[in-house]
């Protein structure tokens, strides 16, 4: 991942021609880091959104809640990436958008069409990120985020 580490333009161009460092980061298996650039430039302004995102996430990581569904103080998240689940949902709700937004939280079209499957979902994130059971600094714009985003399911604005 030597590409991550750049800081410039020369130093990415050392890595190998535009295409070889292209297929470098698909390969790897980033298919998060949209690598359309058709410069070295555009190519190296993703890289360090990438960079960026990831050190975001780091930051937001460090949060810990202090409730849990079970009682857990900690659960260890699907990806392995994040260090709660509350921390998870967090990252998804203030940090993505659209379409993969959706995907990451569970969304599909029967929480669209039923405003019952609306609210379960709802309250089974809210249970997580609440600021009532959870000591992250970000989980008052997340439970923002997801009143916004149910207000969209059951159709009021």
């Amino acid at each position: 991942m030597d590409w991550l580490k750049v800081n410039d333009l020369e130093e990415l161009k050392k890595l190998g021609s535009f295409n070889e460092v292209r297929g470098q980061i698909k390969e790897e298996g980033w298919s998060q880091l949209h690598v359309s650039g058709r410069s070295w430039q555009g190519l190296l302004d993703s890289i360090r959104e990438f960079r960026e995102k990831v050190e975001k996430l780091q930051q937001l990581s460090t949060g810990e809640c202090v409730h849990s569904l079970k009682g857990d103080v900690k659960q260890e998240a699907e990806a392995g990436y994040f260090n709660s689940r509350a921390s998870e949902y967090i990252f998804y709700l203030t940090e993505l958008d659209g379409e993969l937004r959706l995907k990451k939280l569970g969304v599909n079209a029967s929480h669209f069409s039923s405003k019952k499957a609306a609210k379960a979902w709802r309250e089974q994130i809210s249970k997580v990120i609440h600021p009532d059971f959870c000591s992250h600094q970000q989980a008052t714009a997340a439970m923002a985020k997801l009143n916004d985003l149910y207000q969209q399911m059951v159709g009021r604005d």
